[in-house]
């Protein structure tokens, strides 16, 4: 079960996020994160959020995190790809977008099939 605090420290980053406030939404993120590590949403924002201040390295180490959480999880890939691009690490990028696209068809198709029983 997730922190209450942490939950609170989301939705605070999130409301930042909605205006605008980038280095705000960042520093709730990074508490609700080590609030609580296993808290998916907090570790997910966080490499986001990084990735648009451009801290693309620490937005790889979050989106990883994530990703030990959740590893089918194609955002998660989708924004460790994107900051591969940025620090021109293309093998990697590549490796990543290949893995977001993998794992969306992967819940496109089991959600078709949930569809059709």
């Amino acid at each position: 079960m997730t922190d209450p605090r942490a939950r609170e420290l989301v939705e605070n980053g999130n409301e930042a996020l909605a205006v605008g406030d980038l280095e705000r939404a960042a520093a709730a993120y990074r508490e609700a994160a080590n609030q609580d590590a296993s808290y998916f949403d907090a570790q997910q924002a966080l490499a986001m959020v990084l990735y648009k201040t451009g801290a693309y390295q620490a937005a790889i180490d979050a989106a990883l995190r994530a990703a030990a959480l959740q590893p089918e999880e194609p955002l998660v890939w989708t924004t460790m790809s994107l900051a591969y691009q940025k620090q021109q690490r293309i093998a990697e990028a590549e490796q990543a977008a290949l893995k977001a696209r993998l794992y969306s068809w992967k819940r496109q198709t089991s959600e078709q099939d949930t569809r059709e029983k």
